[in-house]
């Protein structure tokens, strides 16, 4: 009886051990599950920041909106766009935009992202809605641009893609950066 009471006993604790082992094993999952998506995010805000620096800190003309490219540069139109380009393939995101750390204009690397990501941080823009300057130059010229940002971890299954909206004014001669510019909304959209 007692040889009984002990085989029951210890398979009662078989069961609980391999029942908090599967939970163990879940939760490992999980924990590199949520690493993989904190890792696609910031790629994706390194990209949204470095867009977001290079088109405000930007000292030339306005820049035209145009696609294909025009002087270098892929300006998207208003709702030229896909409706969803968060779930678009990297290969969409290549000829639609820009890889973060590349200038747009030149092509040269000016600045290296260090990311273990599947796919490098990728960017574009587009063009909202564009006001010119007044006649007598107390209204300077404005735009508003949407930026997208593409990240990935170390697989393309975590992707995550960020948006925001950036606002610049620009001086009558268009090529001063007037003070009243910068992030006016952001969201993440994948």
């Amino acid at each position: 009886m007692v040889l009984l009471a002990c085989l029951l006993f210890l398979t009662a604790l078989t069961l609980l051990g391999l029942s908090a082992s599967a939970d163990a094993v879940l939760q490992k999952q999980l924990a590199a599950n949520l690493q993989e998506t904190e890792r696609a995010k910031q790629s994706a805000l390194a990209a949204l920041s470095w867009a977001e620096n290079w088109l405000l800190n930007l000292e030339q003309a306005t820049p035209v909106a145009c696609m294909p490219l025009c002087e270098g540069l892929k300006l998207h139109l208003a709702g030229s766009l896909l409706p969803h380009p968060e779930f678009e393939n990297i290969s969409w995101w290549q000829t639609q935009g820009y890889e973060a750390g590349i200038d747009p204009l030149g092509g040269s690397r000016l600045a290296s992202f260090t990311t273990t990501s599947a796919s490098p941080p990728m960017w574009m823009i587009e063009l909202i809605h564009e006001s010119p300057a007044s006649e007598d130059g107390t209204i300077k010229a404005q735009a508003w641009y949407r930026i997208l940002a593409r990240g990935t971890g170390h697989t393309q299954r975590a992707v995550s893609v960020i948006e925001s909206t950036v606002t610049r004014n620009w001086s009558p001669d268009k090529t001063e950066i007037a003070p009243e510019t910068g992030r006016v909304a952001w969201r993440k959209l994948r």
